[in-house]
């Protein structure tokens, strides 16, 4: 169910980056709980520190195992990185929604080599080279 309800925010959440306007404007409040409930699970899975997750959403990725573990967090939760750190980059574009599959799927796409030593190294690497692709559309729970 996690699963799932964070899919459709993730994807509530990009639209929103991807017209500029501010992320959680638009999300109902049960939508900023499911946001908010990944966002905390994942922190406390990984230990993560806040003020470093809020670096990564500004492009500053601090090589840090935590925040790394974050990272694979969401990416697992969403069904887009097994646990060995293999990325499914068709989940990655198919949870994107029609209006975003082109600038979307090109950033996704632009990073379909990334690979890591791990799951955390490798999400981490994959939000490195999706902001690296494309800044302006790059969004980080």
């Amino acid at each position: 169910m996690l699963r799932v309800a964070s899919l459709v925010i993730v994807v509530v959440v990009l639209v929103g980056a991807a017209l500029g306007e501010d992320h959680f404007a638009s999300l109902t409040d049960d939508q900023k709980e499911m946001l908010k409930m990944l966002h905390d699970n994942c922190v406390g899975d990984s230990g993560a520190d806040e003020g470093l997750i809020e670096k990564a959403r500004a492009g500053d990725f601090v090589e840090d195992d935590k925040l790394k573990g974050y990272m694979a967090c969401i990416f697992q939760q969403l069904g887009a990185l097994d646990d060995d750190g293999v990325p499914d980059m068709d989940t990655m574009i198919d949870m994107l929604p029609d209006s975003m599959q082109d600038r979307g799927g090109k950033m996704i796409r632009a990073c379909k080599s990334v690979s890591g030593s791990n799951a955390g190294d490798t999400a981490f690497k994959l939000n490195m080279c999706f902001f690296k692709a494309d800044p302006g559309y790059y969004f980080m729970i």
